[in-house]
């Protein structure tokens, strides 16, 4: 098995650190907040890192980090390391190129890989992952990404994060539309596994009917993914799709609006689901001017 180093330990680093530990992978991890190791001290083949530099032993680090910024101030740490570099920070194609540029400097091995899926997927081995990058060192790395779910190749760097953005901007539009429709949901009188069993059987089915709407109906929302992150991506997803040839976005545009105002109202430090909250406010509001 590898020696494996986690950089960033949040939600997905540590979710990703304990599928590899159980793996039999030896796994090294590092975070600023020294808090984070506190969450991984029941793993008997971890071990935290007193930087990232100290890093450049293994085989592989894996970079899951807040952004963009964090990346590209991780990377000049790596200098010297001979293993492969698997990027798994969501960023925009500027952020992207700026990382690949970097790395080439530095001459480092790296691929991107974007993450699809929450820290339970995480820790369960079933993420998705788009990987781009040199096609030698995604080889290299496979039996690694084998072991942390599905992944598929699809050529440059920023083939991958066009698909993650694009993929992730089509979860947060179908999350939007069922926010809009909880209430009427919720107001039919069902039990509520009753009308997400009756919708999934049908042409409306999807993993975000599945997954979130009974968080909506029931207003109890987990850690997935949260709106500050959402409406990063989402602005960065409407910069990408402009640049690849989609300039007329009006949905999109709408999608991250909404998404913006409810990240304004103080919501979705769990989950974009959370948005449902905001139509909510809103609608008792207008119940109420109309009544008034």
């Amino acid at each position: 098995m590898s020696r494996v180093s986690v950089i960033g330990l949040g939600r997905m680093g540590r979710g990703i650190a304990r599928r590899l530990a159980s793996r039999g992978h030896e796994v090294w991890g590092y975070d600023v907040a020294a808090s984070s190791y506190s969450y991984l001290k029941d793993l008997n083949n971890f071990k935290a890192l007193g930087s990232p530099a100290d890093a450049v032993d293994g085989d592989f680090v894996l970079l899951s980090l807040p952004g963009g910024q964090e990346l590209l101030a991780a990377l000049p740490h790596l200098k010297g390391f001979e293993g492969v570099i698997v990027n798994l920070t969501t960023v925009g194609l500027d952020e992207s190129r700026k990382a690949k540029s970097l790395t080439d400097d530095l001459g480092l091995r790296y691929i991107t890989a974007m993450m699809e899926g929450g820290p339970a997927n995480a820790e369960a081995g079933t993420l998705v992952l788009y990987v781009g990058g040199d096609r030698e060192s995604y080889e290299r790395a496979r039996p690694l990404l084998d072991d942390m779910g599905q992944h598929i190749y699809v050529g440059s760097d920023d083939n991958a994060v066009a698909l993650k953005l694009v993929s992730t901007m089509i979860i947060m539009a179908n999350t939007v539309i069922l926010a809009e429709v909880a209430s009427a949901l919720r107001n039919l009188g069902l039990p509520y596994d009753d009308v997400v069993k009756a919708l999934s059987m049908g042409g409306a089915d999807s993993a975000q009917l599945r997954s979130r709407l009974p968080l909506m109906l029931k207003g109890s929302y987990k850690e997935l993914f949260s709106l500050e992150l959402g409406s990063y991506v989402a602005d960065e997803t409407l910069k990408a799709l402009k640049e690849l040839g989609s300039s007329f976005t009006p949905v999109l545009v709408e999608v991250s609006e909404v998404l913006r105002a409810a990240q304004s109202y103080g919501l979705g430090r769990s989950d974009i689901s959370e948005v449902e909250e905001l139509y909510r406010a809103l609608s008792r509001r207008a119940t109420k001017a109309a009544t008034a």
